[in-house]
């Protein structure tokens, strides 16, 4: 748009301009009179104006043929532009010709695909309808060939088992001929055995007096008391923990044999009933992580009595990590009797601490861990030469865990 209008704006300047420059020419040539081809100076008038009018249009052509090649065609090409429109004409008149036929030919391939389709969708359903048949007739033909295969089986197994049977009868027979032996010896053998039954339970009644004396004697195992005890993995199989248990119900038997001083090491001397072992097995099993299985005294234990136990689960855990502090106090250092009674005192703090943190305690003493002898009398000796008053620490000297024992390192600390 900006350039039509800047053209037109540079016509109507050149036409004015040009027209400006005509009437001046013929101004001037009025006033000096002056002639042009001997004509008198009103006809030259004219002409000068007639000039200028052509060389306004003519310029106003040269512009617009110069500036737009639409006008050099129609100036130029009118000729041309008809013939090449008679020539588009006369293909656009084909083309819809062809498009008409190319209109019926879709109408008409268009009812072609809708007989297809229905032809499909008919056909497609009977094809669903073989295949359904085709199903069950290929399961029918299975079963029958699996029964078939059975039968075949059967009768096999059939005439093998005739085949044993008669082997069997011919074995039965003489096995009958050999038991009918067996129970003659057998009959004198009860004969036997009964005299022997007689024998021992009139050994059971003079043992059951020797007990009821034995019973007056010497407590060998009290009530509580700890007999054994192991760490074992939990959540296993219940197979695998029944083996587990009875590994440490052996194990328990044979080191009350040694601490009974019994020679016969195939003796058994711990008795737990057997709902109490398939419930701990069960309890076992159940547990997750480490587990310490412990094994107890069920009451006090007369020497010659058989030892009755029990079975104690608790979770096996870490309790304190090496050097970790257990407890800490401040005391104050007076003689050799008051700081040794300082020190047990701190210990027994020390304990109950470690039974708080979750350590298991002896079921009759209720420690957790043991300190020797010398080592309590150097760290005695290390707070009386400190003097006043001292911090004493007790640190793990190991990872320890719920099932013991506590081992400890007790640091002495002058207070300033």
């Amino acid at each position: 748009m900006i350039y039509g209008l800047t053209l037109i704006a540079i016509l109507a300047v050149m036409g004015g301009f040009i027209a400006y420059i005509g009437d001046k020419l013929g101004t001037k040539i009025g006033k000096r009179r002056l002639s042009l081809f001997g004509l008198r100076p009103k006809y030259t008038s004219i002409i000068v104006t007639i000039i200028t009018g052509i060389l306004i249009a003519a310029s106003t052509l040269g512009v617009l043929s110069i500036a737009s090649e639409n006008v050099r065609t129609a100036l130029f090409g009118m000729q041309a532009l008809k013939a090449e429109l008679h020539s588009l004409t006369n293909e656009v008149a084909a083309k819809n010709a062809e498009l008409e036929t190319g209109r019926a030919a879709l109408e008409e391939k268009t009812a072609e695909y809708a007989a297809l389709t229905v032809k499909v969708s008919e056909t497609s359903r009977q094809l669903a309808e073989i295949n359904q048949e085709l199903a069950v007739v290929v399961a029918e033909r299975d079963t029958a060939a699996a029964a078939l295969q059975q039968v075949q089986e059967n009768y096999a197994a059939a005439q093998a088992d005739l085949d044993k049977s008669h082997a069997e009868i011919a074995a039965l027979q003489a096995t009958k001929t050999q038991l009918d032996g067996r129970v003659d010896e057998l009959t004198k053998a009860r004969k036997t055995l009964q005299a022997d039954v007689d024998s021992l339970t009139e050994l059971a009644e003079k043992l059951k007096k020797g007990i009821q004396v034995v019973r007056e004697g010497t407590v060998v195992f009290r009530a509580a008391e700890v007999l054994g005890a192991a760490v074992v993995p939990g959540g296993q199989p219940a197979a695998e923990s029944e083996k587990t248990i009875n590994a440490v119900l052996y194990q328990t038997n044979q080191s009350l044999l040694s601490r009974l001083n019994v020679k016969d090491k195939e003796l058994v001397v711990l008795w737990i009933s057997k709902p109490e072992v398939e419930k701990a097995v069960t309890q076992l099993s159940g547990s997750v992580g480490d587990t310490i299985v412990r094994v107890s005294a069920s009451g006090n234990i007369m020497y010659g009595e058989p030892v009755l136990g029990r079975l104690e689960f608790f979770p096996n855990k870490l309790i304190y990590t090496q050097d970790q502090i257990i407890h800490s106090e401040s005391l104050q250092v007076g003689d050799a009797r008051e700081t040794e009674e300082a020190v047990l005192q701190f210990l027994q703090k020390v304990n109950a601490a470690a039974v708080r943190k979750g350590m298991l305690p002896d079921p009759l003493q209720g420690t957790v861990g043991r300190i020797s002898g010398a080592q309590l009398f150097e760290t005695v000796n290390k707070a009386q030469k400190m003097g006043g008053k001292v911090l004493i620490t007790a640190q793990a000297k190991e990872d320890t865990y719920t099932v013991g024992p506590l081992q400890v390192e007790l640091v002495v600390r002058e207070v300033l």
